[in-house]
C-alpha cells in the first residue's frame, strides 16, 4: 500500500467513526493506476464490507453525463445551444425566452419537484409526468433570474436527447460514453436493468435535529437510528436527473475521459466547462457552474465535478485541472435534510483528499 493510499484510508475510517455507514473511493493521479480505498459496510446489519465493486446509485452526478451526452449532439451539429426550447416543447411557458444551455445552467426559472415527490414509492414516471407534476407542485421563475439548482431542466435535456436521436437517451449515453470507455459497470436506471445484489445498501439517518426536504411518509421507525432506504425511491422518478447506477471506477474513468478531451472536441468542452457563472448549493463546496459541471472549492483547491444525494446515497465527484486528479466518493449514508452531516459531511473527507494527493504529487 503507497503512502497516499494509507493517507487516504485514515481520512475514510475516521469519517466512518462518525456513524457513516460505509464509504468507496476511486482516485487517479496523472501517470499512476487508479486507487481504490474503501471504509465501513456496505450492508449495516449483516456487517458486510464495502467492496470497491459494489455499485451506488450516483444521483445528480447522472447531470454530468446528460450534459456531456447533449454537447455531444452539439458537436454533432444537430442542436445548437441557443436555440430557444420551443422548438422540442413549444408547450413549456415562455420556451422561447430559454436557450438549450439554461436548461444545463440552472437558470431557468423552471419548477422543481424534488422536494415534493414522494420518496417512498413505486411508480414508475415518465420525463413528461415529471415535467407535468414540477409545474403542478413546484414554484415557476422567470428565466435568468439567477442560479437556482434544477431538475426539471435535466428532465427536460434528456427528453431533448431522444427527439434528436430518437431512441431514450440511455441509449445515446451507452452507445457514445459507456461502450466506447469500457464503462461496464454503468447503468441507466430508468431504462436498464442492473445487478440488485451487488448494490450497496443504502441508509437514510433519523437526525433529531434535521429537518427533513424530502417527504418520506411511509418510512416507520428508524432501527438503530436509521432507515434501509435502498427500496424507497424509483430511479424513474429522478430520470435525467439523477437516474444512473455506477461505481466510483468507471465514474473516475469517464471524468479522466471528458477532461482529457476523448469525448468532445476542445470547442465544446471549453463551453461546457469553462462558461462559469457564481452559483451556490445548500450544504455543499459549491462556488460556481458550467453546463453539468459544479465547481467546489476546498480551501486552495478547486474541483470540477458535481456532488448528488438519493435517499440512501451521497456523492462527489470531480477533477482538480491544476494537478490532473481525479476522484469520486460514495457513502452509503444520507439525510433528508441538506444541511445534515449525513450529506454535506462528506464533503470533509473529499476536500483531504484532494490535498493529501496534491502534497503526494510534490
Amino acid at each position: 500500500m503507497s503512502e497516499l493510499q494509507k493517507k487516504i484510508q485514515q481520512i475514510l475510517d475516521e469519517h466512518i467513526k462518525r456513524n457513516v455507514v460505509g464509504a468507496s473511493l476511486a482516485i487517479s493521479l496523472p501517470g499512476s493506476e487508479m486507487t481504490y480505498v474503501t471504509s465501513g459496510l456496505s450492508e449495516k446489519f449483516k456487517k458486510e464490507p464495502m467492496r470497491r465493486d459494489h455499485l451506488f446509485r450516483i444521483a445528480s452526478c447522472t447531470k454530468t453525463f446528460i450534459a456531456t451526452g447533449v454537447h455531444l449532439l452539439v458537436q454533432d451539429g444537430k442542436v445548437d445551444l441557443d436555440e430557444p426550447i420551443s422548438k422540442w416543447f413549444p408547450n413549456i411557458p415562455k420556451a422561447g425566452e430559454m436557450p438549450v444551455r439554461i436548461l444545463l445552467n440552472h437558470r431557468s426559472g423552471l419548477p422543481d419537484f424534488e422536494t415534493s415527490m414522494p420518496m417512498i414509492s413505486d411508480k414508475v414516471w415518465s420525463g413528461k409526468e415529471i415535467v407535468d407534476f414540477a409545474f403542478a407542485h413546484g414554484v415557476r421563475k422567470e428565466p435568468w433570474h439567477g442560479m437556482e439548482y434544477s431538475n426539471t431542466g435535466y428532465v427536460l435535456a434528456g427528453m431533448l436527447i431522444e427527439h434528436e436521436t430518437g431512441r431514450p437517451y440511455a441509449e445515446h449515453l451507452r452507445r457514445r460514453i459507456f461502450e466506447p470507455l469500457g464503462m461496464s459497470d454503468t447503468w441507466v436506471g430508468t431504462y436498464e436493468k442492473f445487478p440488485l445484489e451487488r448494490e450497496a445498501r443504502g441508509y437514510m439517518h433519523a437526525d433529531d435535529d434535521a429537518k427533513p426536504q424530502w417527504d418520506v411518509t411511509g418510512a416507520g421507525d428508524p432501527v438503530d437510528g436509521v432507515w434501509d432506504s435502498t427500496e424507497w425511491f424509483p430511479l424513474s422518478g429522478a430520470n435525467a436527473a439523477g437516474d444512473m447506477v455506477s461505481t466510483p471506477h468507471d465514474v473516475v474513468i469517464f471524468l479522466n475521459a471528458l477532461f482529457d478531451g476523448r469525448i468532445l472536441n476542445s470547442k465544446v468542452l471549453a463551453e461546457m466547462k469553462d462558461k462559469l457563472d457564481s452559483a451556490h448549493f445548500p450544504g455543499s463546496n459549491v462556488v460556481a457552474n458550467g453546463h453539468g459541471l459544479l465547481v467546489m472549492r476546498y480551501g486552495d483547491i478547486d474541483v470540477k465535478g458535481h456532488l448528488g444525494q438519493i435517499p440512501g446515497h451521497t456523492s462527489l465527484m470531480g477533477r482538480d485541472e491544476k494537478t490532473g486528479i481525479t476522484a469520486m466518493l460514495i457513502q452509503n449514508s444520507g439525510a433528508g435534510d441538506f444541511e445534515s452531516f449525513y450529506l454535506k459531511g462528506v464533503n470533509e473527507p473529499f476536500g483531504k483528499i484532494f490535498h493529501a494527493a496534491r502534497d503526494s504529487l510534490r
